[in-house]
């Protein structure tokens, strides 16, 4: 995630949840079928969140299953929209 941030000269903390620790805080942790079948596992489900230097959630985006994520550009355009021009 260093070399990421560091590629796209980004200003902000970009943390991955290995674990599931932080998935579990914010509820997008539950159980889904996996392993190509209809086993049921417990599972995080694909989140992003942007969080304000107030600590407050100001966006969020919570996958409808473990492939929904926001592609790269949308994620840029939220981070300018709501932190580096917003208004």
């Amino acid at each position: 995630m260093r070399k990421f941030k560091e590629e796209n000269g980004f200003k902000i903390d970009i943390i991955s949840d290995r674990g599931a620790k932080i998935a579990k805080e914010y509820g997008v942790y539950w159980f889904a079928s996996g392993g190509g079948k209809n086993y049921k596992t417990k599972q995080a489900v694909p989140s992003k969140f942007l969080i304000d230097n107030k600590s407050e959630i100001i966006w969020k985006y919570i996958g409808k299953d473990k492939t929904d994520r926001p592609s790269i550009e949308m994620m840029i355009e939220i981070i300018d929209k709501y932190l580096i021009n917003p208004n």
